[in-house]
């Protein structure tokens, strides 16, 4: 905590009763507070709520701003104590520019949230059938190739819940229903990958512009240079690794299926690009078009443009 230019500090532990002491904890001062924390996926979100629930004003950060605040300052330490101290500097800086409170946490409805937990578990099922199947090509036990052949039985089963879970929950939200709409409308997009657009990007009005949500997916270029000479530019790849990952499927579909995507990457290759970085550049290409088709409320047209 800092309060009056003044470090107070207590750990307490990551659970009901822990969140029950902080916020006794934070009231004993008896003046209004901010509570700052990074966005850290499920592990914060429980603490998130339910400071949200007694009435506290919580700002849940991008850990790519607070780390670059930390950056800017020069810190050098990297502790939990050194961290804390760093996300309460960083509060106080968007207290002080007066930008606080447009940052306020407000909790995503119970079915955004079910979609959410439940795509992130079918990202986790489908990790888990690829590292079964490579063990099966390389077992030479007959009872150990029955074991993993039984584990992916059981995956696959697992899978096609997890699917099914999720279909009937958006079909019966009319606004998700709506944003998959239109995300499928893109040509190589499908319902798996809308899926995890939408779980992975959150609510779309956070994002100005396409440039935003390119950075928060680390599809943005990173450009070493050294006097007038660029050495060298790749993906910054310091944005949500599981949305960048959601992508790379879809954008090797598209070059083949979308019109547009098709020209682009065939036209970033015969300027000499490497296909990896076409097809990256690809993928930031399908996701500005997500955005657009979520921020508009219209549906892709391949004919737009012309």
């Amino acid at each position: 905590m800092l309060l009056d230019g003044k470090y107070q500090s207590r750990q307490f532990e990551n659970k009901p009763s822990g969140f029950s002491l902080l916020s006794k904890w934070v009231t004993s001062f008896k003046k209004p507070a901010y509570l700052c924390l990074e966005a850290t996926g499920i592990y914060g979100l429980a603490l998130a709520k339910q400071l949200y629930k007694t009435n506290q004003k919580v700002i849940v950060a991008n850990p790519l701003q607070t780390h670059a605040f930390a950056k800017m300052e020069m810190v050098r330490n990297k502790t939990d104590k050194a961290d804390a101290m760093s996300i309460a500097r960083y509060c106080q800086y968007l207290f002080n520019k007066g930008e606080i409170d447009k940052d306020l946490f407000i909790p995503r409805s119970a079915v955004f949230e079910r979609v959410q937990f439940l795509v992130t578990r079918l990202d986790q099922l489908s990790k888990m059938k690829s590292q079964e199947n490579n063990r099966l090509s390389v077992s030479l036990d007959k009872t150990a190739a029955q074991s993993v052949k039984s584990m992916l039985m059981s995956i696959d089963k697992q899978i096609a819940s997890m699917k099914k879970e999720i279909t009937r929950i958006v079909k019966q939200d009319e606004a998700l229903a709506a944003q998959l709409k239109l995300l499928v409308s893109i040509n190589g997009i499908g319902d798996k990958t809308a899926w995890a657009l939408l779980a992975y990007i959150g609510d779309i009005t956070l994002f100005e512009n396409a440039k935003q949500i390119s950075s928060y997916a680390g599809l943005n270029p990173s450009i070493t240079q050294s006097g007038t000479s660029i050495n060298h530019s790749s993906l910054s790849k310091t944005g949500s690794a599981r949305l960048r990952k959601s992508l790379y499927m879809p954008a090797m579909v598209a070059i083949r299926f979308n019109p547009l995507m098709m020209a682009f990457y065939n036209k970033l290759l015969s300027k000499g690009k490497p296909k990896k970085v076409a097809l990256a550049a690809v993928m930031r290409k399908l996701l500005v078009l997500a955005y657009g088709v979520l921020k508009s409320g219209k549906p892709f047209d391949v004919n737009y443009q012309h």
